[in-house]
């Protein structure tokens, strides 16, 4: 049998299709199905824009796009950027990709090799991990405070920086927690690491998700030398099947940069990135509707949450996500596989975001109404107080 790379075999299965499986065939039959699982938001293109054309009928729709994406498309992004940083941004700083995980993926591969370190704080997007660990690289987490809403330990964060450290990643409006990262935080990084010479990658998949708040992280970063922004167009405009994603690097490294692009894509799909075109025409409709749908879940999560006995929420105010300590309960795993079978209930267990937060859930309410979180915390509750 031909052997397979071992930096391949140490990863774990990504773990959201073992749940969603759960859900589809073990769940209980006798009640209705609740997902706080995916990470995704409540509307589609369909609820909330009127396409002119059919872009099936579109002969580029089935070629390739240029490595970079359209013009149109970085365009845009980089005028979104641009309003934030001090420093100017232009489309020839972007390259749109298969997704934000395709991004960082791409943005990790450019700078690692066998062995390099690179710094997360912990709880961890797994598949930032995932992609560390696949390039060969070496995962150094560093566990956040969770009694103040999950911010940086910034002191333990540059007291691992050593000669192998590489990058560090900073995603933020954060998943899984939904913190928002302290910008005075953010910025004391930015300097370590333009001091050190390190990469510093800002996951900003949620940037249009924050509640609450005035918040922009990019107003603390220079310039582009020791930054790559990574982000996503799926939230914003509920196009996550679509893969659509982008880089925001310096001009320096696009050459590079393209190289692993076609390499491993060629292209983002081209389809997706007409249909794109048509939706960033008017891109308020769907900021709007996602933000305000997500933000009236999250209400109702806060006031259910505030009365039960068994879950602790140390509120956040960014993405769609609420990591939430379960009282008394100490094998999240176990927990949300049986939650799923008697309640049909699906959250995702916190051991999947570092090995330190086996007594939390994470409850993503970007994708339900208020009355599915009403309903679920319900259930999560009376299932606690049946069991223990």
């Amino acid at each position: 049998m031909a052997k397979v790379n071992k930096n391949i075999i140490k990863i774990k299965t990504p773990p959201i299709d073992y749940f969603n499986n759960l859900l589809k065939y073990k769940s209980s039959s006798d009640i209705s199905q609740i997902s706080f699982g995916h990470g995704i938001p409540m509307h589609t293109p369909v609820d909330y824009h009127q396409f002119k054309n059919s872009i099936l009928l579109e002969p580029n729709s089935y070629k390739y796009t240029e490595i970079k994406g359209y013009y149109e498309i970085r365009k845009f992004i980089s005028e979104k950027i641009d309003l934030k940083t001090s420093f100017d941004v232009n489309p020839d700083n972007f390259i749109i990709t298969s997704g934000a995980n395709s991004a960082l993926f791409k943005s990790l591969f450019l700078h690692l090799e066998e062995g390099d370190e690179v710094i997360i704080p912990s709880p961890v997007y797994f598949n930032h991990v995932m992609a560390i660990e696949m390039i060969g690289g070496v995962v150094v987490e560093i566990n956040s405070n969770p009694t103040n809403g999950f911010q940086l330990d910034t002191e333990k964060i540059i007291n691992k920086i050593n000669s192998k450290t590489k990058a560090l990643i900073i995603n933020s409006p954060n998943n899984p927690t939904g913190a928002i990262y302290d910008m005075n935080d953010i910025k004391k990084l930015s300097q370590i690491c333009k001091k050190q010479n390190l990469m510093l990658i800002l996951d900003y998949t949620y940037d249009d998700f924050v509640y609450d708040a005035d918040y922009n992280p990019l107003a603390e970063f220079s310039d582009l030398e020791n930054l790559i922004i990574v982000g996503s167009f799926s939230k914003t405009f509920g196009i996550t099947g679509l893969r659509l994603g982008y880089i925001c690097a310096s001009s320096h490294l696009m050459d590079n940069l393209s190289k692993i692009q076609d390499t491993i894509s060629i292209c983002a799909p081209a389809i997706s990135q007409n249909i794109l075109l048509e939706l960033i025409k008017d891109p308020n409709n769907a900021i709007r509707k996602n933000h305000l749908s997500a933000s009236n879940s999250r209400i109702k999560l806060i006031n259910e949450l505030k009365k039960s006995e068994y879950l602790n929420w140390q509120i956040t105010n960014g993405a769609f996500y609420a990591f939430v300590e379960l009282k008394n309960i100490h094998d999240s795993w176990k927990f949300c596989e049986n939650l799923i079978s008697n309640q049909s209930i699906l959250l995702l267990p916190g051991s999947i975001f570092g090995d330190e937060w086996n007594s939390y859930v994470r409850i993503a309410f970007g994708s339900v109404t208020p009355d599915e979180v009403e309903e679920g915390i319900f259930r999560i509750n009376k299932y606690i107080a049946d069991t223990t």
